[in-house]
C-alpha cells in the first residue's frame, strides 16, 4: 500500500471530487449512524470522522496504526479546541479494555486490513452489549472499483492490494460475527472526475442512481449491533 504523508491525505478533502465524495459519505453514514456515549473512530487517519463526531458532541475515539497521522489529527482537534482523543494501535489488536465503547465507527477500514475477521472481532470486542456500529467501504460491485483495479495494475496505488466488498457479502461478514439489525445503504454513482463543472450533475447522478442501482453505488454503508 502506497503510503501518503498526512498532508497529502487530506488536501484530496479539499479537491471538488473529494469535498463532494465526504459530503455524500457522511450524509450515508449519520442517516444510519446515530452515534451516542463514548465513539471509536477505527483506522482514524487523519481525524476526519473523529473530529467530526466531536463537532456534533459526542466523545470521540480515534486509533491508527500510524504515529504521524494520529499526531496530525491530534493537532487538528487541538486547532479547533476539540474534546478528541488519539490512539496509536493496530487494529486487529487494539490496546482497550472490552466492552469499553457504545459505538465504533469505521470507514475504509476493512478494505485495508491484513486479516479483516481480526479486525472485526476486536471491534466487537469493545463494543459494548447493544452497541452500535457502522462501517463505510468500498463496493467492489461499483465502476469506480473497476477503475482503481487497473490503475495498480499499472502504478503505485494505496488501492493495491486492498480487499473490496459488495454488499451482500459485507452484510454476511456483519452477520457471521454476530452482528444484528443490519440497515445499508450506498452512495457516489456520478463519474470518479475531478471535475467541478462535472460534479455539479452529482446531485442528479446520486437520485438517478439510488433509484436504478441502489447496491452498486462506490460507496457502501451498513450500520448494525452488537
Amino acid at each position: 500500500m502506497t503510503k501518503f504523508s498526512p498532508e497529502e491525505y487530506d488536501a484530496w478533502y479539499k479537491t471538488p471530487l473529494g469535498s463532494l465524495c465526504d459530503r455524500l459519505e457522511k450524509e450515508a453514514i449519520f442517516a444510519l449512524f446515530k452515534p451516542k456515549g463514548l465513539v471509536l473512530d477505527v483506522g482514524c487517519g487523519t481525524g476526519n470522522y473523529t473530529l467530526e463526531l466531536a463537532r456534533q458532541g459526542v466523545k470521540s475515539v480515534g486509533v491508527d496504526s500510524s504515529f504521524e497521522m494520529t499526531a496530525f489529527a491530534k493537532r487538528k482537534a487541538e486547532r479547533e479546541n476539540l474534546n478528541s482523543k488519539f490512539v496509536v494501535g493496530n487494529i486487529e489488536d487494539m490496546p482497550f479494555k472490552s466492552g469499553v465503547f457504545d459505538s465504533v465507527l469505521g470507514v475504509t477500514v476493512l478494505c485495508f486490513a491484513s486479516h479483516a475477521a481480526d479486525a472485526m472481532s476486536e471491534i466487537k470486542r469493545v463494543l459494548k452489549a447493544e452497541g452500535e456500529i457502522a462501517l463505510g467501504e468500498l463496493n467492489k460491485m461499483s465502476y469506480w472499483a473497476g477503475l482503481r483495479r487497473i490503475k495498480a495494475s499499472f502504478k503505485k496505488s494505496s488501492y493495491r492490494g486492498a480487499r473490496f466488498f459488495g454488499l451482500n457479502g459485507l452484510q454476511r461478514f456483519l452477520q457471521e460475527a454476530g452482528f444484528k439489525d443490519l440497515k445499508w445503504s450506498s452512495c457516489l454513482y456520478f463519474p470518479p472526475v475531478n471535475s467541478e463543472k462535472l460534479l455539479r450533475w452529482g446531485r442528479f447522478f446520486e437520485n438517478m442512481g439510488k433509484r436504478l442501482f441502489p447496491k452498486y453505488g462506490a460507496f457502501i454503508v451498513i450500520s448494525g449491533t452488537k
